[in-house]
């Protein structure tokens, strides 16, 4: 999880890319559309379209928003107690001021107490626990804790990047001791009694070319995916596919995946490999990213990570310029995007339990070129959020700058008349920028990141 930029891997054009991916994929942009059903979000991956248009009249059922907010996830490194992590109550408080309760941390070892993750789980914290080398006290500290606060621990997953990070095991060392760590830590985790239902997470960094199965090995296919050279998470001319390409190099195990990483750090740079860029394109990356990824139908998205570890005032260590919130605990605009976006999806408002409640929405996109993606939610009070976002370049590589394309022009039909359209941006606002009254058709302009449009079906039952 921790390792310096220069110190890393070439890996190949169509691996999943880790944060230390020094040549950038050469992966076949591929166009996602939103899910259809929320059962399959488990096991779908990828949708290919040659074109970005929801036919008409094919009704597209929704993600239930609650559903969308549980796949949000963000790292954490709570076993680091000379920086920003010290202070376990900004965490509890940044968590629940985002909105997100999935975490992925070490669990607690010599330097971290228990009662700082029980503290945690009970403000309802969710953790993904990596394991240490020491295999049995991992899953020992994992099953105290899940005794303790019931589904607190929401995962265990093997190891991390081995192929920067080898691990030693019983005699074997690189590639081989991984793999058969892992077949050691779900053995043991499937036969102890506190963590019988915690599914487990493979590990990160083998050669997935050499290997053919995960059978009891992993419940759900796991990869990190860095986006380089400040390019957008799907779709890149030219560049890389990057969360498509490393939801391609799992398929074959015919699991539901995860991504345990994913992120930008807030440094701007220029050049060649993996550029950091400004905070507000940092913004735009993430939540195109927590998107794409729900769009696939992965099935929880950690973005790294929660806090800039350390000061780093000369911005020299891109290191310490992950996180959603500064070192001093300020947010950055990439937590406000989030909790507007989540604020958005969680606001509801009562409303009859009489009448019939549609599950499924008939919209065409009309004029969606193929750089733009479309995402059907539904709230809990049974209003849709229909979310666009068009994935134009956004940062200029060779400048270490900002760009900005027009925004795509869309039409969008409901299928029949909506009573009512509220427009939101999550990078401005929880509040509509624009609302429309008794309308089947609207022309919208989508920029190079999420808009958010609520739609209120006509006939709905009302507060």
């Amino acid at each position: 999880m921790k390792h310096p930029i220069a110190a890393i891997r070439i890996v190949l054009s169509q691996s999943a890319v880790s944060r230390g991916s020094r040549q950038a994929s050469k992966a076949t942009p591929c166009k996602w559309f939103g899910t259809r059903a929320a059962a399959k979000l488990a096991t779908s991956f990828c949708v290919l379209a040659s074109v970005a248009t929801v036919q008409a009249g094919e009704p597209v059922r929704a993600m239930p928003a609650d559903v969308f907010i549980d796949t949000l996830g963000v790292v954490t490194h709570l076993n680091y107690l000379d920086g920003a992590y010290a202070n376990v109550r900004n965490v509890a408080d940044n968590l629940a001021w985002l909105g997100i309760r999935h975490v992925r941390s070490f669990p607690p070892g010599p330097s971290e107490p228990l009662s700082t993750y029980t503290y945690l789980a009970q403000r309802g914290v969710r953790f993904n626990f990596l394991v240490r080398p020491n295999i049995a006290e991992s899953i020992e500290v994992a099953a105290k804790l899940n005794a303790a606060v019931p589904g607190s621990v929401a995962a265990i997953e093997g190891f991390n990047e081995i192929d920067n990070f080898p691990v030693p095991y019983r005699g074997l060392t690189g590639m081989a001791a991984g793999l058969a760590a892992q077949r050691e830590i779900y053995t043991r985790v499937r036969s102890t009694p506190e963590l019988a239902s915690v599914p487990v997470y493979d590990l990160t960094g083998y050669d997935l070319k050499s290997v053919e199965t995960r059978a009891d090995s992993a419940d759900y296919a796991n990869q990190h995916a860095y986006p380089q050279n400040g390019n957008q998470p799907t779709y890149n001319v030219p560049g890389g596919a990057w969360l498509p390409a490393a939801i391609h190099s799992v398929k074959k195990f015919q699991l539901p995946v995860v991504i345990t990483e994913f992120g930008y750090f807030s440094m701007p740079q220029s050049g060649w490999y993996m550029i950091g860029v400004d905070e507000a394109t940092q913004a735009k990356g993430v939540l195109n990213g927590y998107m794409d990824a729900a769009a696939a139908g992965v099935k929880r998205l950690y973005v790294y990570e929660l806090l800039d570890q350390k000061p780093d005032p000369e911005n020299k260590n891109p290191e310490m310029h992950f996180g959603l919130f500064r070192v001093g605990n300020s947010p950055k605009p990439v937590a406000h995007a989030i909790r507007n976006l989540t604020a958005v999806l969680n606001a509801s408002t009562p409303r009859s339990t009489t009448g019939v409640v549609r599950h499924s929405l008939a919209y065409t996109l009309s004029d969606m070129p193929a750089s733009a993606n479309s995402l059907l939610l539904q709230k809990k009070d049974s209003r849709f959020v229909l979310v666009l976002w068009n994935e134009t370049a956004f940062w200029n590589r060779a400048e270490g700058t900002p760009v900005t394309h027009p925004p795509a022009r869309v039409s969008v039909d409901f299928g029949a008349t909506a009573s009512r359209v509220d427009l939101y941006d999550p990078l401005v606002s929880a509040t509509p920028f624009a609302s429309h009254r008794d309308v089947r058709q609207l022309t919208v302009d989508i920029p190079d990141h999420v808009i958010l449009l609520e739609v209120t079906p006509a006939g709905m039952p009302g507060p």
